[in-house]
């Protein structure tokens, strides 16, 4: 009879685990990057954030390294729909060999994850070349085309954190913990009035 008790226990708090779902099984925020240098010699950073959940994500803490040329924060929304993208682009300086974007998302239902990207090995941007003078050439020459840098590969994507929130986890031990007295209790007292 003993055994059959210990029995139910287990098997009613293994099948309770089933029922208590994991608070942040799928949250991610996703950032890809590209930052080519133009004609001018100017180097323009774009970055996509796409939020893959189904609740809007607000986007905090944001980082950019270094620091964009004119404004400081370029038009980034703190708030992305569900399932959405958002893509900003900002200027930095033309020797920059390394770009990193890092911020905190956020759910509504609280949930947490820290993103960062990186664009790195990036050659520097090449100087525009000056502009012919105004003054007639004794002989025409040819010029040469000026080696365009390849354009770099985007930043890879990181991995997204998923797992179980801490108080999920406590909540879900208290019902376990119980669970398995109230059964040892209704167990003990049908073995005392028998």
């Amino acid at each position: 009879m003993r055994l059959k008790n210990t029995l139910i226990v287990l098997a009613a708090v293994a099948c309770s685990t089933l029922f208590i779902p994991g608070q942040a099984y799928a949250h991610t925020s996703v950032v890809s990057g590209t930052a080519p240098c133009d004609q001018a010699g100017k180097r323009t950073v774009t970055w996509t954030i796409k939020n893959n959940w189904k609740t809007e994500e607000t986007v905090k803490n944001l980082s950019l390294s270094p620091k964009p040329l004119g404004e400081t924060s370029p038009g980034l929304p703190t708030t992305i729909k569900k399932d959405g993208s958002y893509t900003f682009s900002y200027e930095v300086p033309a020797d920059a060999t390394k770009i990193t974007i890092s911020f905190t998302a956020q759910w509504p239902d609280h949930y947490e994850e820290g993103v960062k990207g990186s664009i790195g090995n990036l050659p520097a941007c090449p100087s525009p070349s000056p502009k012919p003078s105004a003054s007639p050439s004794p002989s025409p020459q040819e010029s040469s085309p000026t080696p365009v840098p390849p354009s770099p590969t985007p930043s890879k994507p990181t991995l997204p954190t998923t797992g179980v929130a801490l108080p999920a986890l406590l909540i879900g031990a208290l019902v376990l913990i119980g669970g398995g007295i109230a059964f040892a209790l209704i167990g003990r007292r049908r073995r005392l009035e028998a």
